[in-house]
């Protein structure tokens, strides 16, 4: 596993980040998980919550990885859609990004 870094702000997001690379990897997610973690993916069609039991923060990175959306207490059984142009996302724990202070704009790496 990785770290996920906001190089922007020198902080790090994420000590443990899984990376979805199938289909059947992006289509689960984070459902059937107990506790939120940190997942990286790549698609253009939108994420959703539908079946998951917690609150996620979610941040769609252009191909620098700068964030280019938000999305922040995205709770269970809801949909985040995003300009297609843009196919990077890192779903995190609920908190992770005001706790943070990412914001659009900020640089992160995975590393």
């Amino acid at each position: 596993m990785m770290r996920l870094l906001n190089k922007t702000k020198h902080i790090v997001l994420a000590e443990d980040i899984r990376t979805a690379e199938t289909l059947a990897e992006k289509a689960k997610g984070l459902l059937g998980k107990e506790q939120p973690e940190a997942l990286y993916l790549e698609t253009r069609f939108g994420i959703h919550t539908f079946g998951m039991k917690f609150s996620i923060d979610c941040a769609v990175l252009d191909d620098s990885f700068a964030v280019r959306a938000l999305r922040t207490r995205m709770h269970p059984n809801r949909m985040f859609f995003w300009n297609p142009r843009f196919s990077r996302v890192v779903e995190l724990p609920e908190g992770t990004l005001s706790h943070t202070g990412t914001a659009i704009g900020d640089i992160l790496a995975l590393e």
